[in-house]
């Protein structure tokens, strides 16, 4: 007999299905043994009891294989029913107080969660034909009045089928709206990874190409320089994606040392001495450093600053410090992106954070830290 093969549905389809089966098991053999011990207190044990036991054992069988039984099952209720006449009182054949008809309800019932609708309805049949059959034996000239009780049993197998398809339906309905919920969710990624690209490409092109070429525009170099090629060189190369990031714990202080010689001011770095960070931080350190050495070449009127490194409890400060004409922070306008843009966002990214401390006329100091262990 063709029973159900596990959905191939989504996680809530495959779980309710699952769920239901064990459901359909549990409650088929609780009442069937329930119904059956009840025998043992009407009808005499020497008849009774041997019924009672065949059930228990093939319960217990029954318990561990119900889906590949299905027609095995079948047939054991419907030998009960052919042999009611010797096992159930004549009075309760055409009553639903029978147990046999219990019996017959519950495998019929339970059996549409174990196997397809067509295998269903022609075990469920062949249950009710067993019934009446059983009903003509024992009373040949009343059992038309099981009719009734048969038809309730078919009603009672479509009730069982029809929520099955219903619990199935919901769980196909959940599983929709968590495959959309997942679609939007990665969806949502990849539109933030887009935006995370596109505003790293555009900072980088801040840091580099932009920030070069502002400097030989507006007279900040000659371009007569000799770290001038070198720095266009490294230009090119980040915004191409060849340039490569360092790898394990990197030393901050010697970073620091090398992006500031490729700047157009003179710097102090004052530093006690060699603080090893992961590379991550240290690259977001040096590259808000270098967007505050342009800054202070673009707009302090003056040519040197002091990068003051050091390490303040778990946290590593560095410091950008200049004598300049200072400005208020708070005017800055908004198209302006490299405090927010090269400088906050870059340390934010790392877990780092960035604040700037100015006064028109008393220069700026840009304090950047970055927390560890």
């Amino acid at each position: 007999m063709p029973v159900d093969q596990p959905t191939s549905g989504g996680p809530a389809e495959r779980e309710v299905e699952r769920v239901g089966r064990r459901y359909a098991v549990v409650v088929r053999t609780a009442v069937l043994l329930s119904v059956a011990a009840l025998t043992l207190l009407t009808v005499p044990l020497e008849r009774s009891a041997p019924v009672v036991v065949a059930l228990a054992l093939w319960s217990a069988f029954y318990w561990t294989r119900a889906s590949r039984v299905l027609a095995l099952d079948t047939a054991v209720i419907a030998l009960v029913c052919l042999g009611a006449r010797w096992i159930d009182p004549v009075v309760l054949l055409h009553d639903s107080t029978s147990w046999v008809l219990v019996a017959v309800s519950i495998t019929a019932v339970c059996h549409q969660w174990l196997c397809e609708p067509m295998p269903g309805l022609v075990l469920t049949f062949v249950l009710i034909a067993a019934y009446l059959a059983g009903s003509a034996i024992a009373d040949p000239a009343g059992w038309t009045a099981s009719l009734p009780l048969g038809l309730w049993t078919l009603a009672e197998a479509g009730l069982s089928r029809g929520l099955r398809i219903l619990v199935r339906h919901a769980g196909r309905v959940v599983d929709r709206g968590t495959a959309a919920g997942e679609r939007v969710r990665r969806e949502a990624e990849i539109a933030a990874a887009r935006r995370a690209d596109e505003r790293e490409h555009l900072a980088t092109m801040h840091d580099t190409a932009a920030a070069t070429l502002l400097a030989v525009g507006t007279g900040m170099v000659t371009g007569r320089e000799p770290w001038l090629a070198e720095r266009a060189a490294r230009d090119l190369e980040a915004l191409s994606g060849r340039a490569e990031l360092p790898e394990g714990q990197v030393d901050l202080v010697e970073m620091l040392d090398e992006s500031a010689r490729h700047r157009p001011v003179e710097v102090e770095i004052r530093a006690t001495g060699p603080i090893r960070l992961p590379a991550a931080p240290a690259v977001a350190l040096c590259r808000a450093v270098g967007e505050a050495l342009e800054n202070v070449a673009r707009h302090a009127g003056v040519d040197s600053a002091v990068i003051s490194v050091r390490h303040e409890l778990n946290a590593v400060c560095v410091e950008v410090s200049d004598r300049g004409k200072g400005f208020d922070p708070a005017s800055v306008p908004a198209h302006r992106h490299g405090l927010s843009g090269s400088i906050v966002d870059r340390m934010a990214e790392v877990g780092g954070t960035a604040r700037v401390r100015s006064t028109p006329g008393h220069g700026t100091t840009v304090r950047l830290e970055w927390a560890h262990g």
